[in-house]
């Protein structure tokens, strides 16, 4: 079997899309030994976390765009919000199963009882939902410009803080990690291979970071 052409073009524009948030991510580790002109380093500044917020909102952008692409046809329809529930409906209508209980999304999480992050899986429909309607809180707030630690953390993917949920640097690396997840199993469902999937774009990894990620049932490879 294959994807048809049409999904295969949406997915590989993703991978393209989700190359610059990569890049940033690599950015913000690079310059963390590097001093702002005021003579200050940047490591943990406010001027080196704003990227995280940029890494996000593009990373989101992007995967909207691609579930839009694919499910939508040019000058067609309204488009689907990034939304669990609303793209497995809009998929049913084409014929295609979006988002069901064997889906899943690596990502990145504060560990437990400490801010130390670890990869995780959101694995199931409800577990699926939780997760991308916090996503959604966050991306709605930095759209309007609203106070981005007010954001929704049901599935507590964002750390707490005093001030409210904050989506880190590594929150910012898993989510980018999860929408390429999703974007797998979006072209998988549509009758693809995994050899049809993209080559998709890593940021550099250390530490953490570079723990090996954990397997999804519909992906052959646990990395």
């Amino acid at each position: 079997m294959s994807a048809p052409a049409s999904v295969v073009d949406a997915c590989n524009q993703l991978a393209v899309s989700l190359y610059n948030p990569a890049l940033l991510i690599t950015l913000h580790r690079d310059i963390a030994e590097v001093k702002g002109l005021d003579g200050r380093g940047l490591r943990g500044s406010r001027k080196q976390q704003a990227l995280r917020w940029g890494i996000f909102s593009l990373t989101f952008s992007a995967a909207d765009a691609f579930f839009n692409d694919v499910l939508i046809a040019p000058s067609k329809g309204r488009a689907i919000p990034l939304n669990p529930d609303k793209l497995r409906t809009a998929g049913q209508k084409a014929g295609v199963e979006l988002f069901t209980n064997s889906w899943g999304v690596r990502t990145r999480t504060p560990g437990p009882g400490s801010g130390r992050s670890r990869w995780v899986t959101f694995e199931g429909s409800a577990a699926l939902r939780s997760y991308m309607s916090d996503m959604k809180s966050l991306r709605d707030l930095l759209s309007h410009g609203g106070d981005p630690y007010a954001a929704t953390n049901d599935s507590g993917a964002l750390w707490p803080q005093v001030r409210g949920n904050s989506m880190t640097l590594m929150g910012a690396e898993g989510f980018l990690q999860a929408c390429c997840d999703l974007g797998s199993q979006t072209l998988l469902a549509f009758g693809g291979t995994v050899d049809e999937l993209p080559s998709w774009p890593e940021p550099h990894r250390s530490g953490l970071s570079a723990e090996k990620r954990p397997g999804l049932p519909l992906l052959r490879s646990p990395d």
